[in-house]
Parts: C-alpha cells; sequence; structure tokens
C-alpha cells in the first residue's frame, strides 16, 4: 500500500515510491536563482542557469524581469513565469537537492554509464538496482541517492582495478607487449 496524495479534488496512491513535494512558496533571488519553500518545510535555492543556458526553451529567463515573475501554479505541482513557461515541482525539487550535495547529479549518473558502456539492463545488474529504477535516476524523473552515486564510483574503481590486473597478468606472460 502507498501514501496517498491529494492533487486538487483527485487524490492518488503512491506505491513504492516517495511523492515528489509540493511547492509553497517561490521567490526570484538571484538572476538565475529560485528559493523554494516545499509544503514539508524544505528549503531550497535552486540555480537555473545550466537549463537557461543549455535549454532554448528556457533561454527567455535570463530576463531578469521575467525571472522575476516566477509563481507556483498548480497547487504547488509546478512554477510558472510569465508567456507559459513552467517548471514541475519534481525537477525543482530534483536540482534543490543536487545542488545541496543530498542527491547526485544526473548528469554524474548519465556519463558513468555511458563512460562504462552500460545500458539500463547492465547497469541495473551491476548496482543490484531495477532496471525501472536505473531508467528512473537516468531520465531525471527520481532524484539519485548519494549511496548510488557512491555505488557507481566503487562499481567503477573494482572494474578499473580489476582490467588493470588482468592487463598486467597478460603483460607478466607476455602475451600483450
Amino acid at each position: 500500500m502507498g501514501a496517498l496524495h491529494k492533487i486538487g479534488k483527485t487524490t492518488i496512491r503512491v506505491n513504492g515510491m516517495t511523492a515528489p513535494d509540493r511547492i509553497k512558496a517561490v521567490k526570484a533571488i538571484a538572476p538565475d536563482t529560485l528559493e523554494v519553500d516545499l509544503a514539508s518545510g524544505k528549503h531550497y535555492r535552486v540555480s537555473l542557469a545550466e537549463p537557461m543556458a543549455r535549454i532554448a526553451g528556457f533561454a527567455p529567463l535570463v530576463d531578469p524581469d521575467l525571472f522575476a515573475s516566477a509563481t507556483v501554479v498548480d497547487d504547488g505541482w509546478a512554477v510558472e513565469w510569465r508567456g507559459g513557461l513552467s517548471m514541475a515541482s519534481a525537477r525543482l525539487y530534483q536540482m534543490g537537492k543536487e545542488q545541496a550535495g543530498k542527491a547526485w547529479p544526473v548528469a554524474d549518473f548519465k556519463a558513468w554509464m555511458q563512460r562504462n558502456g552500460l545500458s539500463l539492463t547492465t547497469a541495473s545488474a551491476a548496482l543490484g538496482l531495477t532496471r525501472r529504477a536505473v531508467s528512473q535516476y537516468s531520465s531525471g524523473a527520481r532524484p539519485i541517492p548519494i549511496v548510488v552515486g557512491l555505488a557507481c564510483r566503487g562499481w567503477e574503481a573494482e572494474r578499473a582495478a580489476t582490467v588493470g590486473h588482468a592487463e598486467e597478468t597478460l603483460r607478466e606472460s607476455a602475451l600483450i607487449p
């Protein structure tokens, strides 16, 4: 049985996962930074510099007046700026956790998978996670726990040590120059 969450007049049940936190208040505190207060009482300062630079749709937010127009909409499930540009509470929550050092960045997780030639299936096997969890982490649908980031680093270090040892053994046996 999962937790119950109310969205407007609709109640949803989230099985086995923590639902994203709703936004209680938002305020622009710098040209690219929002102060986000969540319904749970958590507070994050979230820099949007990266999406503003990388995603064409967020580029207009470089206008300080537009950026300052951020308001909470959809019963706390999103932030919206004048003109209809919006960002979901789940994404702001994830970015806040990453920037506060409480979650491993999605970009680092994707880079780890790519660097090691891992698919969703092989990454899930390497980490002992479900394929669904790895899919959600790599797509940004869920914040990545720090322990998963540490597991990725440990797996990679162990793999490098094993590969290095195998190459050294082959050199010693004169099978490779």
